[in-house]
């Protein structure tokens, strides 16, 4: 049943951000097509810019489907307050880790499923992207994406144990912005950087897995989820 209850709070929000999925996928076909027909040698260009929207699609995809922790969440819409049902979910004979675990591996494996969708678009509908990088090496990219994501998806999981739900999403990208900004600005090893592994030392463009920054992700997912459910186990709804 649970899952059940986390699809339905997910469904339309999965939907909205596969529209723009495929919003991006023929807005990259078009501009590889265009930059192949006036530019030569513009492959890098292209995947350039492409790794660059993969990583804010990212962001935007798992700020969209982390949830509300253990709460019951409106399907599409940022809410303000407790949902009426929340305390119906917290009645029920289930451990709030459970709740928590459940709501938090749905949208994690809904967002993995639409990184590897992504890849898959682009690899099939772009020639130039064909040309740069095997199969292989886009598995691994989107991989990449989903690992290096998850520290992000965790951070709001955690955010959503004690904020609502639009201040959840705009914490998410304000907290997105910050490492964009940070590796971009600051000389970060690259064992932590996590937004560099996703972008120009991601396997689509260095042709080699940043296992580090996948660990240092990985890491603190752990961490981010431990402390949401820490605060879940002790707060008062």
């Amino acid at each position: 049943m649970l899952w059940y209850k986390g699809w339905l709070e997910t469904r339309f929000r999965l939907l909205f951000t596969l529209g723009f999925i495929a919003f991006f996928m023929v807005t990259v076909q078009h501009s590889a097509q265009n930059s192949a027909a006036s530019v030569p040698h513009a492959s890098a260009a292209v995947l350039n810019a492409a790794t660059f929207g993969n990583a804010i699609l990212l962001l935007m995809i798992y700020a969209m489907l982390a949830g509300a922790g253990i709460v019951t969440q409106p399907s599409f819409q940022a809410a303000k307050g407790i949902h009426g049902s929340t305390l119906f979910t917290l009645s029920l004979p289930v451990s709030r880790l459970r709740l928590l675990a459940v709501r938090a591996a749905i949208g994690w494996l809904e967002g993995a499923a639409e990184v590897a969708i992504l890849c898959c678009g682009m690899w099939f509908l772009s020639p130039l992207i064909r040309r740069m990088a095997t199969p292989t090496e886009m598995a691994e990219y989107a991989a990449t994406l989903i690992v290096c994501g998850s520290a992000l998806y965790f951070l709001s999981v955690l955010l959503a144990t004690f904020l609502d739900d639009q201040w959840r999403v705009w914490g998410t990208m304000i907290a997105g912005a910050a490492l964009f900004w940070l590796s971009r600005h600051v000389s970060l090893p690259a064992s932590i950087d996590i937004v560099q592994a996703i972008g120009k030392g991601s396997p689509l463009i260095a042709h080699a897995i940043p296992w580090a920054a996948m660990d240092f992700s990985l890491a603190l997912a752990a961490i981010f989820f431990f402390a949401a459910l820490k605060v879940v186990q002790t707060r008062e709804y």
